[in-house]
């Protein structure tokens, strides 16, 4: 009897050890509707991008990290860095002969001149709307002491938001073989500058008047060249911002954003010819809007907080219980959780052990309390433990089970000698 409960002892510790480790490996096979991508359009520009602004995420891409020439488009980021840098858009701001260069025939400028008094606002607004190449310079020193200090500022912020294939040499977009982007660098560029309010009402006005100065008599009268942003056979609903670009080098480019049904998307079409950058935009945020949609992810936190651990853009009727999940732990640091659609991989979240995950508790029948449940997962080098402890209780077992079965043996062995004998 005893050598039974040494047994059961040894059984006991090992079976719960078993069940601990069966319940604590996650299953993520959960079966939803599925809805597949939606066939992407025909443009007729030579590389474009369609991106989600709050994810990242892009819709559609045609040759989208191909190195081309961003032209005007270039004032995006100039006009970001204007107002990332001055707090006062009142701030008066006086021409110098730095701008002279710029002043050549053919250039775009609102023909400022030296000495006059412009302020910052009435800056941007030439610059995004008249696409004014010399305030572009004038500005660009303004903030940074220097044209290429400025240029530094911008590589540098290019950088900081992902862009890995442009360079910047001057503050307006004029040509340089050194001054160069790509549409999802560009893309970028835009989706960081719709974040900033002031950027939306000045690059998506579609008239603006600057006042006679010091030194002009008359007003200025500036129109948005973008056709989706003012009346007109372009006018496009839900957009809020953008620059057109031009030159003989880069062609026509336009870099546009709108918002819809909680989403915000930026298009960008480079090496376009004649109005096709207008009609191959509009082409793609219809295809955007009409067939995707904004969806929260769960992780860590329970389906009913306020802010989810992140969104996903999928076909519209999908689910995100449609997606594939799969896990990757670091060093027992940390986990990074990936999300795919169909092939796609769409997300990355990444947390650090031991993650508090929140789950949901509804009522059935009254029998469950309502309310959210958290629970903490420990790092996954707790199971090399676990095994290791594991493998010590069932060697232990078979230690143990060894000596009784000798000892029955020897015990029935010493009878039939006994009988023998007798």
């Amino acid at each position: 009897m005893k050598k039974k409960h040494r047994i059961q002892k040894l059984l006991c510790p090992l079976l719960a050890l078993l069940l601990a480790m069966t319940s604590a490996v996650p299953v993520f096979a959960e079966t939803s509707s599925v809805a597949a991508w939606p066939s992407a359009p025909e443009i007729a520009d030579e590389s474009g991008v369609l991106m989600e602004v709050s994810t990242g995420q892009v819709l559609f891409d045609k040759d989208m990290n191909e190195i081309r020439y961003p032209a005007s488009t270039t004032k995006a980021m100039t006009a970001l860095l204007i107002l990332e840098n001055i707090d006062d858009l009142n701030q008066k701001v006086t021409f110098t002969d730095v701008i002279l260069p710029d002043l050549a025939p053919g250039n775009s400028t609102i023909n400022a001149q030296v000495g006059e008094e412009l302020t910052v606002e009435q800056c941007l607004y030439a610059i995004m709307l008249a696409s004014a190449n010399e305030v572009c310079t004038q500005m660009a020193v303004e903030v940074a002491g220097s044209v290429s200090a400025f240029t530094d500022m911008m590589n540098a912020r290019a950088a900081e938001l992902g862009c890995k294939n442009t360079h910047f040499v001057n503050a307006n977009g004029l040509p340089d073989p050194n001054h160069y982007t790509t549409a999802y660098d560009l893309a970028l560029i835009l989706a960081e500058a719709v974040k900033n309010e002031n950027f939306c009402k000045i690059a998506g006005a579609d008239k603006y008047t600057i006042p006679a100065t010091n030194k002009t008599s008359t007003p200025r009268n500036l129109e948005n060249h973008n056709a989706l942003l003012t009346e007109g056979d372009y006018k496009y609903e839900g957009a809020i911002a953008g620059k057109t670009g031009h030159t003989e080098a880069a062609r026509n480019t336009l870099i546009t954003a709108a918002t819809r049904d909680d989403m915000t998307l930026v298009c960008v079409v480079m090496r376009s010819e004649g109005n096709d950058r207008f009609t191959d935009t509009i082409k793609l945020f219809d295809y955007g809007f009409d067939n995707s949609e904004k969806l929260p992810v769960y992780w860590l936190k329970a389906p009913d907080s306020e802010e989810p651990d992140g969104y996903v853009i999928l076909p519209k009727g999908a689910s995100t219980a449609s997606m594939m999940v799969t896990d990757q732990d670091t060093e027992g640091v940390s986990r990074t959780r990936t999300y795919s659609y169909q092939g796609r991989e769409i997300l990355k979240l990444t947390a650090a052990f031991p993650l508090q995950v929140e789950t949901r508790t509804t009522s059935d029948m009254s029998m469950f309390k309502v309310g959210t449940v958290k629970k903490q997962l420990v790092s996954p080098l707790v199971f090399p433990a676990m095994l290791l402890i594991f493998a010590g209780l069932c060697a232990g077992l078979v230690s143990v089970l060894v000596q009784y079965v000798r000892k029955k043996k020897a015990k029935k062995n010493r009878k039939q000698r006994k009988k023998i004998t007798s």
